[in-house]
């Protein structure tokens, strides 16, 4: 290195040694003082001072819940936020009760009124057709409930957000339905099935040109919105504190068998429910609080021997009441539309829920004698 490079470099040092000794003298302190050293930490203490109630908060997120402790070391679960997710999803029920003829966040109940060429029937033989749709490609649950809600949705836009007089022709539903599953399984899966097979799944009745416009038309009538509540996310989570009461195992090995048994009863019920029309008018935490209700009264009739009277027996216990902030009172008219519905189905021949629920990997709840009233408790 040349003489004048060093130079330079001397100078360069000295220049930002003035500027450390002018911003230390401004600061009231040496320049050494603001380093931290690698192995320096901020007390615990200091942290709790910087913020007041901190400590008491951090004491509060340590101790789970009983119902989530079995999960707190699962991420899954995401037992940090679960009752935030909870209560954001009740907050939205409630803002929008009454609101559904605007189509974003949920469906219309009496959207048919405005499809002159759709009928309940023809919807339910949609969703029917969607449930076998669901199982060829191997969704997961959740998939299926948003692609329902997607399809209500869509039609419910018609006299809103659509120009007067436009509806859903007979013709094009089933391209609705296909593309409700396309657009959830993007949203819910991380394996999507692709336009070619939802294209060959329907028979080849509409091109993959046709499939790629209603996306379009369907993301841009709901505003992009696919975050939603929809009934699964409610009855999982009730399952989940179910499972939890439990966490220490004191109820047995036969408890575990139980909750499996419940969990296919309870979506045995919500999925007819997602087949009736008329239960559009329930919201979707009473939808999945009935379907548990419905299952808890199958399998309480079954340990009874077939006996179906419940004179004195309290099934929506206090945990439930608490985690679901809702009383029998509150969903016991969604639950009378769901039995209601179970038992009109096998006069139908629309028998997907029921043919998947027969199956053993199901727990063969088909064969299970259904509760014949829904008591107040």
């Amino acid at each position: 290195m040349n003489p004048t490079t060093l130079r330079e470099v001397s100078n360069l040092s000295g220049s930002i040694g003035d500027v450390k000794q002018r911003l230390a003298q401004r600061i009231g302190s040496s320049w050494d003082s603001y380093r931290l050293a690698p192995t320096t930490h901020m007390p615990r203490s200091s942290l709790y001072d910087l913020c007041p109630g901190t400590k008491e908060r951090s004491k509060e997120m340590l101790v789970s819940p009983r119902a989530d402790r079995c999960h707190a070391n699962d991420p899954v679960f995401c037992n940090s936020i679960v009752k935030d997710i909870t209560t954001m999803y009740m907050e939205w029920e409630k803002q929008t009760e009454g609101k559904g003829s605007n189509g974003q966040i949920v469906a219309s109940p009496r959207y048919l009124m405005y499809q002159p060429e759709i009928n309940e029937k023809m919807r339910m033989i949609l969703v029917d057709w969607l449930v076998d749709v669901h199982l060829k490609f191997k969704l997961h649950a959740e998939t299926m409930y948003l692609a329902v809600n997607i399809l209500d949705r869509y039609l419910s836009t018609v006299n809103t957000k659509q120009p007067a007089g436009t509806y859903v022709a007979r013709s094009q539903l089933q391209l609705v339905g296909i593309t409700a599953i396309l657009l959830a399984a993007k949203y819910e899966e991380i394996w999507p099935p692709v336009v070619k097979e939802c294209v060959h799944i329907s028979a080849n009745t509409y091109t993959r040109e046709e499939v790629l416009k209603m996306e379009r038309s369907i993301c841009s009538a709901l505003s992009f919105r696919l975050t939603v509540p929809t009934p699964f996310p409610h009855l999982v989570r009730l399952l989940n504190v179910m499972e939890g009461l439990d966490h220490s195992g004191s109820l047995g090995e036969g408890y575990d068998v139980y909750l499996t048994r419940l969990r296919h009863t309870a979506f045995f019920f919500m999925e007819h429910g997602m087949l009736d029309y008329k239960c559009l008018q329930f919201t979707s935490s009473q939808h999945a609080n009935a379907s548990l209700f419905l299952a808890l009264l199958t399998l309480r009739i079954k340990q009874k021997g077939g006996t179906c009277s419940f004179e004195g027996e309290t099934i929506w216990t206090r945990h439930l009441q608490h985690y679901s902030k809702t009383k029998v009172c509150d969903f016991k008219a969604c639950a009378e539309a769901i039995l209601e519905f179970v038992n009109y189905v096998p006069t139908t021949k629309y028998q997907a829920v029921r043919r998947k629920y027969s199956s053993a990997k199901y727990g063969e709840v088909t064969k299970l004698i259904m509760p014949n009233e829904v008591p107040d408790h």
